[in-house]
């Protein structure tokens, strides 16, 4: 059988990765790990054209967040992402990358390492799960997402032109209907599945992320490592 090689978040916030990371699954890191990103075309945006140094402010040269820094420490604000150029401090707390001070040169390496790993996996021809994990209540930029959503199916078509993969996309909402998850649409290298919890906790969905997981039959033992993804040309 032809198994899944890797497991990476395309966003579009941490909860993916830290998911992915509790169920053992992630095994070295990439690009969007840690994004806070507004929407998808971000992360086709990113996957098209990687980090354009010039969109960035850096947190550490702004003295009015000074205290702010020394609390949750330095960000990088993007210009065209969560930004609101009249509140500094909304952009602050809003950063598109609100763990990773690009103005940093080893978080700058950080990032092209995850950048080159992407571009292995793609010139391998690899075979990637990529996740995207949304909680509607807690992210009302995505209140109205289903697998018809054109955003979903941009990020689908570039990512199945680019790699080789599917996209798995789990929206976390609860409802009144009798399920713990469903799967509402599986096709064309997009699989859409509902589970019926809003809760952002990785251990309040465990079960039916196991069950998920076990169902797409992701054997942890196939996964490429940290030095297998090194190793590739």
């Amino acid at each position: 059988m032809n198994q899944y090689k890797c497991l990476i978040s395309v966003g579009t916030r941490c909860f993916t990765e830290i998911y992915l990371k509790n169920m053992g699954f992630k095994k070295f890191s990439c690009v969007f790990d840690a994004m806070y990103l507004s929407n998808i075309s971000n992360v086709i945006n990113f996957l098209e054209n990687g980090f354009n140094y010039n969109d960035f402010i850096y947190t550490e040269n702004n003295n009015y967040l000074i205290n702010l820094n020394n609390k949750y420490g330095y960000r990088t604000i993007h210009k065209c992402i969560n930004y609101d150029p009249d509140n500094i401090e909304y952009s602050y707390h809003n950063a598109f990358l609100p763990h990773h001070n690009l103005n940093n040169i080893k978080d700058k390496d950080h990032f092209d390492r995850c950048f080159e790993r992407l571009k292995k996996i793609k010139n391998n021809n690899i075979k990637t799960l990529f996740c995207l994990f949304i909680h509607p209540d807690y992210d009302t930029n995505f209140l109205d997402v289903d697998y018809n959503n054109n955003e979903i199916n941009k990020l689908r078509d570039y990512l199945i032109q680019h790699f080789n993969c599917t996209l798995l996309i789990c929206i976390f909402k609860t409802t009144n209907i009798d399920y713990k998850w469903r799967i509402i649409y599986n096709m064309n290298k997009l699989l859409f599945i509902h589970i019926n919890n809003s809760s952002h906790s990785f251990y309040d969905n465990k079960k039916e992320l196991n069950e998920i997981f076990n169902y797409l039959n992701i054997d942890k033992l196939q996964l490429l490592s940290y030095d297998d993804i090194n190793q590739l040309q």
